[in-house]
């Protein structure tokens, strides 16, 4: 196949995307190397410029260095989806895999521990060395261990546990709820206990125990 049918599978990728879904020109790359069996250098050299093409033309909107996004046109003008949405999109999830949890105030407000409704997203991510733009209203925070599909929640509810004493609360019994929202995310106390001992401090530990007793 040469350069145009590239081109052509790579602006088709682009245009099934969802409206507030990063391109990213990595992603598109590693779907068109796995199409066409192609080395992945050269399938991104020709996603590089495929979307380059496209933002030139006005059909996609560059945001930083290998990040892309949709635009709609409107009766007032271009139209753009909310880029801290478009960014906690690549925070999240890589490649159909869990890489980040959400954490400090805006995870409490969201589980109802705090009414205090933070500026700002806090999110533990493997990614935490990501270049935000300014207007992003996201903090990255580096997390303990790499984050899979299968540590993310326990991660998390520690993070959470062990931040809560120096964190804004409105609930009299904070651990209750906490003990409430493990049952939902069916956290499993041995692996809770295990992940912490791997990843936190010792100091934790005890009082994590308590909280199940």
């Amino acid at each position: 196949m040469g350069q145009t049918g590239y081109g052509e599978h790579i602006a088709y990728i682009v245009r099934n995307l969802p409206y507030e879904t990063a391109i990213q020109t990595e992603d598109i790359a590693e779907q068109l190397a796995e199409k066409f069996t192609l080395p992945y250098g050269q399938a991104k050299s020709l996603t590089n410029v495929k979307l380059k093409r496209m933002a030139d033309k006005g059909e996609i909107e560059r945001l930083q260095k290998g990040l892309y996004y949709h635009v709609k046109q409107t009766v007032f003008g271009k139209g753009m989806p909310n880029i801290d949405q478009v960014f906690l999109k690549t925070l999240l999830v890589q490649n159909g895999t869990k890489i980040s949890y959400e954490s400090g105030a805006s995870l409490l407000n969201r589980l109802g521990l705090s009414t205090l409704i933070p500026r700002d997203i806090e999110i533990t991510t493997n990614r935490y060395k990501v270049k935000l733009p300014e207007r992003c209203h996201i903090k990255l925070k580096k997390p303990p261990a790499v984050v899979t599909d299968g540590n993310w929640k326990y991660l998390q509810f520690i993070d959470m546990f062990e931040r809560l004493p120096d964190m804004h609360t409105d609930t009299k019994n904070p651990e209750k709820l906490m003990l409430q929202y493990a049952k939902r995310q069916q956290i499993d106390n041995l692996t809770l206990i295990f992940t912490a001992r791997k990843n936190f401090s010792p100091k934790k530990i005890l009082p994590l125990i308590y909280l199940f007793l």
